[in-house]
């Protein structure tokens, strides 16, 4: 592929560039122009002010049970620069029980609602268009609400937007095309998330890179922390076809590596206060602000349906680069989105990790496919262990099973968070934890663990004294099993009363072994993990207490012990055994459908 120069231009309904042309504020059409037609199907022609035409843009989102959220990126897509009536917005719910899609049908006074029963993504049954409105509140071509009877997960939700697009627009656009000139069918497809904010000329911003090239696939957001809209935390990001892995910087061996460097140079880096501006190439870039031509998609296919979540939008990416197409990251296309390792829990990892073993088997040839999964098989299995060690028994079968999944071919929604959350007093109380003579260990490998254990004693206490506990219930005796690098707590965020018991240990394993004599004749009656993360092999105990700091009020409550242990030993080598035959064998995957 050649390089073309990044010359601002548009491009109309049918495919005609008109080189010189930016649109956006400047070239968006005047107030008073022809009325924007309703409805998705419908499509329809807009001129700019000097005879070109803005692209049609159909706007992909995925929500599921944040209608307040949604709400917001709708409120945000309302106010670009870009020519509403050319955007057309199809909006997934995925079996919300909040009331989302009623909530949006209202707010933004939907034109149509649409009702899909499947329970598979990749084969969509759409119903009939119900008309809710000839006039939706945002000013857009169009707003359409689809209804997922199924939760399908944002890989699903995004191929029933996609599939309805083709199902709407460009299959209508045929017979209108042949009849009365150009139809429906929308130059690109904007996939964005749901819990997002915009600049005002996001779109602006895609929409004019895209059509500086027209071997662009895929043009990519620059990602900003929304939490204080000054921090970039993604820019680029390249797929190391050594590892499997994904990175911000170019791997040495990458033909894309000295360029990189080059840049990074006068960046200060990939992340950070920057400068960034400018164009870059690159592998992957994420969906929570991705456009795509679709003449492009029409041949490259949509999501692959097995992701359920995660690395959908990366394989995406490769697939793109694969059948010939350019992917780009235009860093004046700004996204304000959250920190994605935020919102990580077992599940999310094992979809990550599982889907990541999917996608290597589009790009890698053989040998370096066998090689490269056997290499993350056997790094995943060894994380398995280390937490089955470490009071971390269901993480431990989670990231176990992700390996299992892979070579069984389990596709679709099967991750688990394990036991279901419940109140603190609850669990120590299921735990035997508040029985006199009780005594809980509170595991500390995080910088900020003794502020949190602090805040839970607090918790305990104020509850007990609430009236919440039973009759002959009390405090339990706590021991603060610290690692010696972990922060002390500020006096005025300690509990009151006397201090905890403190147990200190170094991150040498004969520090942590020798710290494990006190607690062998005398176990705790519970073990406390925060966010997933022990590195102290505690022996023996019965209960483990998992928190996770973003909700702190419930825990996960767990059942160890030696039995349940030598249990899991036995899954993990039959895991193992099959994962060793598997890498062996595994081949190049090629997709019989369009989902993948």
């Amino acid at each position: 592929m050649t390089n073309q120069p990044h010359t601002s231009q548009s491009i109309s309904l049918n495919g005609t560039h008109h080189p010189g042309t930016a649109y956006g504020a400047n070239g968006a059409p005047s107030p008073g122009s022809q009325a924007a037609q309703t409805g998705l199907e419908q499509g329809g022609e807009r001129s700019t002010a000097d005879g070109g035409q803005a692209p049609v843009v159909a706007v992909l989102m995925v929500t599921w049970n944040r209608k307040q959220l949604v709400s917001a990126v709708v409120e945000a897509l309302s106010r670009q620069t870009f020519p509403r009536e050319r955007m057309h917005l199809v909006i997934t719910d995925n079996a919300s029980t909040d009331g989302t899609l009623e909530f949006l049908a209202e707010r933004w006074r939907a034109d149509a609602i649409v009702q899909n029963p499947t329970d598979k993504a990749h084969e969509p049954a759409f119903g009939d268009l119900v008309r809710w409105s000839t006039t939706n509140a945002g000013g857009f071509g169009s707003l359409t609400l689809i209804r997922n009877h199924h939760n399908m997960g944002g890989c699903g939700g995004f191929n029933t937007g996609l599939a309805y697009v083709e199902h709407a627009m460009a299959r209508a656009a045929a017979p209108r095309a042949r009849a009365s000139g150009p139809g429906g069918a929308p130059d690109f497809v904007w996939l964005v998330d749901d819990d997002i904010d915009l600049p005002v000329d996001a779109l602006e911003q895609l929409a004019n890179a895209a059509a500086a090239d027209p071997q662009v696939g895929i043009v990519g957001s620059r990602t900003v922390n929304i939490a204080d809209r000054t921090g970039t935390i993604e820019t680029t990001i390249y797929y190391d076809r050594q590892t499997g892995r994904m990175a911000d910087h170019a791997p040495p061996h990458h033909p894309l590596h000295a360029s990189h460097e080059s840049w990074a140079a006068t960046t200060g880096g990939p992340k950070g206060p920057g400068p960034f501006s400018g164009i870059r190439p690159v592998d992957v870039v994420s969906a929570c602000s991705l456009l795509a031509r679709w003449s492009a998609v029409e041949k490259v296919g949509f999501w692959d349906w097995r992701y359920f979540i995660y690395c959908d939008d990366a394989d995406w990416c490769l697939r793109f680069a694969k059948a010939g197409y350019k992917v780009t990251l235009n860093l004046d296309a700004v996204v304000y989105h959250t920190p994605w390792n935020l919102k990580l829990t077992p599940a999310r990892l094992y979809y990550a990790q599982r889907n990541a073993l999917w996608m290597m088997q589009k790009v890698l040839p053989r040998d370096d496919l066998r090689r490269v999964t056997w290499q993350q098989m056997r790094s995943i299995l060894i994380d398995s262990i280390y937490a089955a060690a470490h009071r971390r028994l269901f993480h431990a079968e989670v990231i176990r099973t992700t390996v299992h999944d892979v070579t069984i071919g389990r596709a679709g929604k099967t991750g688990s968070d394990g036991p279901s959350a419940v109140p603190v007093i609850e669990a120590l109380r299921e735990a035997g934890a508040l029985r006199a003579g009780a005594s809980v260990a509170v595991i500390m490998c995080l910088p900020w663990a003794q502020q949190w254990a602090e805040a839970l004693r607090k918790q305990v206490r104020e509850e007990l004294a609430q009236g919440k506990g039973q009759p002959g219930e009390g405090e339990p005796q706590w021991t603060y099993v610290q690692r010696n690098d972990v922060e002390e707590a500020p006096v005025a965020l300690r509990a009151p009363g006397e201090p905890a018991t403190k147990v200190v240990y170094g991150r040498r394993l004969r520090s942590r072994l020798k710290q494990q004599a006190r607690f062998l004749l005398r176990p705790p009656t519970a073990a406390v993990v925060f966010e997933q993360s022990s590195d102290f092999p505690l022996i023996r105990g019965k209960w483990n207490i998992h928190i996770d700091q973003k909700k702190p009020s419930v825990v996960q409550l767990e059942r160890d012990g030696l039995a349940l242990r030598l249990a899991f030993l036995r899954r993990w080598i039959g895991t193992a055994l099959r994962a060793r035959r598997y890498a062996r064998r595994v081949e190049p995957y090629v997709s019989a459908t369009r989902y993948g």
